[in-house]
């Protein structure tokens, strides 16, 4: 039918376009031979963070507040490329769950609901942490050889919301095995 046929044209124009984007990605650091900047580290949502960046360069308060670093802290983390931190909770509140579920005691059950204490410290210092991922990352990277330097800007900078993603649907299948099984 014809609304098939136009689902399927317009599945392939986003395909393509998803395509594109990449192969652009690739392009911008094809030949990447200058000193790693921060500003390429960060790309997404650039015009939030360098100000506060440069604030902290500069000394300013380490603590800044991040809504959506508060309310999806280990997704957020796991967002921005900071995979151990963002597993760390993870890890920390399925066994914290699972300890609580069996042991159904209101000490466990407590310790379990302070753990969200972790979002509230990542909403006011997820930023800084962040601020200090990605200048670990630009010392890295001015230490890559020239050649090189490309596939690790590919691989290092901006975000990752397919592994975000695929971290949420883990965390669920986590909490469901730990807590019901």
């Amino acid at each position: 039918s014809n609304w098939n046929l136009l689902k399927k044209q317009i599945w392939k124009i986003i395909k393509e376009l998803e395509w594109m984007k990449a192969f652009k990605r690739e392009l911008k650091f094809e030949s990447y031979a200058k000193p790693v900047e921060r500003d390429d580290l960060v790309e997404k949502n650039l015009d939030y963070y360098k100000p506060i960046f440069e604030s902290f360069d500069k000394g300013g308060d380490k603590k800044v507040f991040n809504l959506h670093a508060m309310i999806l802290a280990p997704h957020w983390y796991i967002y921005r490329k900071m995979v151990l931190q963002g597993a760390s909770i993870i890890g920390l509140q399925v066994i914290l769950a699972m300890v609580a579920s069996v042991m159904r005691q209101p000490l466990w059950i407590g310790i379990y609901i302070l753990s969200f204490g972790l979002y509230v410290r990542a909403g006011f210092y997820g930023v800084h942490d962040y601020y200090k991922h990605v200048n670990k990352l630009k010392k890295q990277g001015d230490e890559v050889a020239v050649k090189f330097r490309h596939k690790f800007m590919t691989d290092k900078s901006g975000v990752d919301g397919y592994i975000a993603g695929c971290w949420v649907g883990g965390t669920i299948f986590l909490y469901a095995v730990g807590i019901f099984l």
